[in-house]
């Protein structure tokens, strides 16, 4: 059986085409092969964690590999043995699970456990579960989705990742009908089987906050790398659909984040943040997360909670950090970063400048203080071009109904539900946006084929709003 060789991580939600099994991730060294029929041997998977719903479409389409093996543990990967996909690590070995759960999910946490050489399993407080967009899972996840919703149940809290539209707007947004067909269905099978409709990239804003020390297991890159790092709470990067196991079981092998020793620092990066915004935060975790994917960094800055979340989002897209920390770092392997680096990164993402045809603010979602900020930033102001904010709709039952009253007077939309990632923007119409999010940069155009303009929320107000 013919073998390929990865070099370097592969993000499988936007790096890998499903009907015929090639690679297309910009700029991977084994760009055009394909993985169909293969024994596949991976350092591991970067990017997003709705990647794991991928190889249900492989399956379909006859393009999976005949096997995948794993360099370094990888709970997005190991996610492959749900659709059929057989995963191997070295040095793994037998593991038995003693409890009342789903055979299928029993037989999995035990195969994921032996391939991580977990010993152990902890109970979870909670579980974020990402892959809820019908623009990112598709039919083959729609489909498996509505199989088990039948028969499991979350035994813990469960919140849900964004939507592909505003579940009660969506003919506002011009969603195409077919798609909130599957989008609704999707979401009705998810709450069906106890997933809390949040619909939101910051399930620490809309309810499900866990503990510091807590363990939980949550999908979605960007809310891992700030449960780790912030919260302190202690979850892996967990597949889409591992998130939907973790939730009817309530458990997940002992290993990666959920341990003390694998928490530590391994990478001093050194950067003056001095005049910051938040695009610059999303930049350093992107350049970060490129030059050393699957490090835990130590940042010698600190910034507002916002901030933060965007700079572990950056981190989180262009690689699989899942953990960062902040300040004080010790001395060791170093990365240094200068503000001409982060503008070269924004000029190297940006495919356009000027004349857009939608703007789109909001990747992670936005909180009631960012929302209050951009509202200033607006006031006296008028938008030129449709001009779109993303929250959840926790925040937005919480906005002061003056603040979204001066937002709809500049001409801007607030939606909630969503995000501009996972929605089919280029079915409405769209083929040119602007943002401020290095990680919404990344995927608009892997995704959604778009050209992006990466600019500062200032430079946004000044070149597409003019005085009202």
């Amino acid at each position: 059986m013919k073998e390929l060789e990865l070099t370097q991580p592969i993000s499988w939600l936007d790096g890998v085409d499903p009907r015929t099994g090639r690679i297309i991730q910009e700029g991977h060294p084994q760009r055009g092969q394909s993985i169909a029929g293969k024994v596949l041997r991976i350092p591991h998977s970067s990017g997003s964690t709705v990647g794991a719903y991928i190889f249900f479409a492989l399956k379909e389409y006859g393009t999976a590999p005949a096997k995948i093996i794993l360099k370094k543990a990888d709970s997005v990967t190991i996610s492959a043995e749900l659709a059929g996909i057989p995963v191997e690590i070295e040095g793994g070995k037998e593991v038995r699970l003693d409890a009342e759960v789903p055979e299928e999910f029993k037989r999995f946490l035990e195969r994921e456990a032996s391939i991580v050489g977990a010993e152990e399993f902890v109970r979870v407080r909670s579980v974020h579960v990402s892959g809820v967009s019908y623009a990112t899972i598709g039919d083959w996840g729609r489909k498996w989705l509505s199989r088990i919703s039948e028969r499991a149940k979350a035994k813990v809290i469960a919140t849900s990742n964004p939507a592909g539209m505003d579940i009660l707007n969506w003919r506002e947004m011009g969603v195409p009908e077919d798609f909130s067909r599957g989008q609704l269905e999707i979401v009705e099978y998810l709450t069906r089987m106890g997933v809390m409709p949040s619909l939101t990239c910051t399930p620490y804003l809309a309810g499900n906050l866990p503990r510091r020390g807590d363990h939980i297991s949550w999908g979605e890159s960007s809310a891992v790398a700030f449960a780790n790092s912030v919260i302190g709470a202690r979850t892996n990067r967990e597949g889409g659909v591992k998130t939907i196991v973790a939730a009817v079981t309530g458990l997940t092998p002992k290993y990666g984040m959920h341990l003390d020793e694998n928490r530590l620092p391994n990478l001093r990066v050194e950067v003056s943040s001095e005049g910051w915004s938040y695009l610059d935060y999303t930049l350093l975790g992107y350049l970060t997360g490129e030059e050393s994917p699957s490090s835990v960094p130590c940042y010698t800055i600190t910034g507002e909670l916002d901030d933060i979340k965007g700079l572990g989002a950056g981190g989180a897209a262009s690689g699989s950090i899942e953990m960062f920390h902040l300040g004080s770092c010790p001395v060791g392997r170093t990365l240094r970063f200068s503000q001409k680096d982060l503008e070269e990164l924004r000029e190297r993402m940006s495919s356009f400048d000027g004349g857009t045809d939608l703007v789109v603010i909001g990747c992670p979602h936005l909180s009631l203080n960012q929302l209050r900020e951009i509202s200033l930033n607006l006031l006296g102001r008028k938008a030129k071009v449709p001009f779109w904010l993303y929250t959840s709709r926790a925040a937005l039952a919480q906005l002061p109904r003056s603040t979204l009253a001066s937002l709809e007077r500049a001409g801007v939309k607030v939606w909630a539900d969503t995000c501009m990632v996972v929605s089919p923007l280029e079915r409405m119409g769209i083929r040119k946006v602007t943002t401020n999010s290095a990680k919404a940069a990344k995927y608009l155009r892997s995704l959604r084929g778009l050209d992006v303009e990466l600019l500062r929320i200032k430079e946004i107000v000044e070149r597409y709003t003019s005085p009202a």
